[in-house]
């Protein structure tokens, strides 16, 4: 296992700090990101999209790409960060995040209702960064990209109601197996 030298220890400090007080990490969809954090020949392996890069240049493209998936399936976005954890044993960041949405054709199939908080769509997200001896982020894996569970909808009232109206269904259920001739 890798031992970092005490002046590669003292410039993690700064990264970790800044990573502590996640300034930027809930904005990545709304402003420019700092890519001084990243070192030159950063690694990138997006297990969601299946893609894997090697170079600076080639993180920003590929996060550019999933800001930009991201904005054109979703009308309004957000980052939660749920959980970050350092762990200087192998010199890992881990993130657990939260994106946050209405999607865009929810938006347009429901324009009418006025209360959207149950078209909002929650997808939860698990990073790991790698940190190298000078402190800088040299792998960044993402992981597990998934709905999170929100409770079930319940049966509209509307379409139970204009079923019962138009004799599809009954109010209550018939009990009655055998009917009297």
């Amino acid at each position: 296992m890798y031992q970092p030298s005490r002046g590669a220890a003292r410039r993690l400090g700064p990264c970790l700090r800044a990573y502590q007080a996640r300034p930027q990490l809930p904005n990545l969809f709304l402003y420019s990101h700092d890519y001084t954090l990243y070192s030159l020949d950063v690694e990138f392996i997006n297990e969601i999209l299946n893609i894997r890069t090697k170079g600076r240049t080639w993180y920003i493209l590929s996060l550019t790409l999933c800001r930009f998936l991201a904005w054109n399936y979703f009308a309004q976005l957000r980052l939660e960060i749920l959980q970050l954890t350092r762990h200087p044993e192998n010199w890992t960041l881990q993130a657990r995040w939260r994106l946050v949405g209405l999607p865009i054709h929810m938006l347009f199939l429901r324009f009418y209702r006025r209360d959207k908080d149950e078209l909002y769509r929650t997808y939860d997200a698990y990073s790991t960064f790698y940190l190298n001896s000078s402190g800088l982020i040299c792998r960044h894996r993402l992981d597990k990209l998934m709905p999170s569970h929100s409770p079930p909808t319940p049966v509209k009232k509307l379409l139970v109601g204009a079923l019962v109206a138009l004799g599809l269904s009954e109010p209550e259920p018939n009990l009655h197996l055998c009917s009297k001739a």
